[in-house]
């Protein structure tokens, strides 16, 4: 890796990335989150950097010391993001919050984390864990913390904790998880070099929530790379796709529900320009062939990124080394500076090429951009870390080539009739159906064959499909033990807080429907 970043003299520092840009002129934000789309706020990179050096000297003076925790829960502001690397530029630790948890959630993070303090807006304010210090952006006290003298970067260890991110929880209690300076700076500097290479003049478009890792690295690249963030209070469609068109955007990310969303506008497509646009990263989720081809349709001049990450290892695969073209839906090849296997999850060993030299198993990844650990949880951070091996829980499937391709989660994976499902596979099958315009499968129980999958469907714009045109679709594109056994139509899948698929919600659904109380 280039390490950019190691010859200045705050090159410890998440932070300092940014500081390079100042006395540049660039802009930093057009910001249209206080709700004026065509008329935005623009605001320089000398702007930002004096936030963030006020938000750093405020929190100084009132007394916290490096590594304490510093909270924020609100919606996407210019300020959200001044918090972020004003906490980072003081020594102490950012600790993002979900607003779409429950306030018992919140509460419960804000304890693990002992946190000093939290920012937060006011839409957030009755959401606010009770007993720990808060100021209100915008607020008097927000304006009285950042009157404080701006200070420098303060200079740190690469191996100190820059990020503690919380996990969603919808498996247990959410995991804080300890994201370092120097983890944070590699995995920026992969992603410029070979995730998702940009340039300098890079319009970025922000909606998703800054307390997602999707946002945030978007956050991060756009500060160290210099280009400009349009940043949207929150995500809808609409707003989206007139921001590309007003702001000439030229590169874009999300997860696949945001742009299932966004092409079930063909009318307001069709009125826009989209030319500008010359890169777009799916990620977060699982994306199709019946996706990608929409992208393309729509996106028809821009390099376009099956994204994969998780919270904890963010930067794992880009283009291939000898230049082979990339396959439509796969997750990209392993970056030079990152380990990867492909291991057997039931007994932790390599797994074997088989006659075509394909592999399949669940990803390890080894690099400096993973996490150090789970905070407070030594017995969860010795099973996902193993000599520095992270278990992702994932399951890929490698070619002959190396290019690697999504199949499902470990965890999601269940057995019918003795044969293995992973309802991301199903997913994609029927997604390539014509009539089907996004898919959601999840398991239900069954007594003689242990689980059999069902689906929850939003047929395509103007399609009149029916269960049994899905039924023979799957059948004849598909294993047959992998075929739903029910299909249900829906207007649309729900979102959980990540704004993935709330697979939680589905399931329960799926039981009462096939179980009728």
């Amino acid at each position: 890796m280039s390490q950019w970043w190691a010859t200045r003299e705050d090159q410890g520092n998440l932070a300092g990335a940014l500081s390079q840009w100042v006395g540049e002129g660039r802009v930093a934000f057009l910001d249209c989150t206080g709700g004026d789309l065509e008329d935005p706020v623009e605001v320089g990179y000398d702007e930002f950097d004096d936030r963030c050096a006020r938000v750093a000297g405020g929190l100084l003076a009132r007394g916290l010391e490096r590594g304490d925790r510093v909270g924020i829960l609100a919606d996407n502001s210019v300020g959200y993001g001044a918090c972020y690397f004003g906490i980072a530029r003081a020594g102490l630790v950012t600790v993002p919050l979900n607003t779409r948890q429950p306030a018992e959630t919140l509460a419960w993070v804000a304890g693990d984390a002992g946190m000093a303090m939290v920012f937060h807006d006011s839409a957030n304010a009755e959401r606010v864990p009770a007993g720990v210090p808060a100021i209100e952006l915008g607020s008097a006290d927000w304006a009285a913390l950042t009157a404080a003298d701006p200070v420098g970067v303060v200079p740190m260890e690469i191996d100190e904790v820059a990020v503690q991110m919380y996990t969603s929880g919808s498996t247990g209690r959410p995991k804080g998880v300890l994201l370092t300076h120097g983890g944070q700076l590699f995995s920026i500097d992969q992603y410029l070099g070979g995730v998702m290479p940009m340039d300098p003049d890079e319009r970025l478009l922000i909606s998703a929530p800054m307390y997602h890792k999707n946002a945030a690295m978007q956050l991060k690249m756009a500060m160290c790379l210099g280009g400009s963030v349009v940043l949207l209070r929150r995500f809808d469609a609409e707003d989206y796709l007139r921001a590309i068109h007003h702001h000439r955007v030229t590169a874009m990310t999300g997860v696949p529900t945001m742009f299932a969303l966004m092409f079930g506008r063909p009318d307001l497509l069709a009125s826009l320009d989209r030319s500008t646009v010359r890169r777009l990263s799916i990620g977060s989720a699982p994306m199709t062939q019946g996706l990608y081809d929409q992208a393309r349709g729509l996106f028809p001049g821009c390099v376009i990124t099956n994204g994969y990450g998780t919270t904890e290892v963010v930067a794992v695969f880009g283009g291939h080394p000898e230049g082979l073209p990339r396959p439509d839906i796969s997750v990209g090849y392993p970056l030079a500076a990152v380990e990867t296997r492909l291991v057997d999850p039931a007994n932790g060993t390599d797994v074997e090429p088989d006659a075509e030299g394909g592999r399949q198993g669940e990803l390890w990844v080894r690099s400096p951009g993973v996490m150090s650990g789970y905070f407070h949880l030594p017995e969860v951070t010795a099973e996902r870390l193993t000599n520095g091996w992270y278990h992702t829980g994932d399951v890929m499937e490698a070619n002959a080539d190396g290019w690697h391709f999504f199949v499902g989660r470990v965890d999601d994976m269940f057995s019918c009739a003795g044969e293995n499902v992973y309802p991301g596979d199903v997913e994609q099958m029927l997604e390539r159906c014509p009539e089907i315009h996004q898919a959601a499968v999840v398991p239900v129980a069954d007594e003689m064959k242990g689980s059999l999958p069902v689906a929850f469907v939003v047929a395509a714009p103007g399609e009149n499909v029916d269960e049994d045109h899905v039924k023979q679709w799957a059948l004849a594109n598909g294993p047959a033990y992998q075929h739903p056994r029910a299909v249900w139509f829906v207007d649309e899948i729900p979102l959980a807080g990540t704004a993935k698929i709330d697979k939680a919600a589905l399931a329960i659904e799926a039981g009462d429907r096939w179980h009728p109380r």
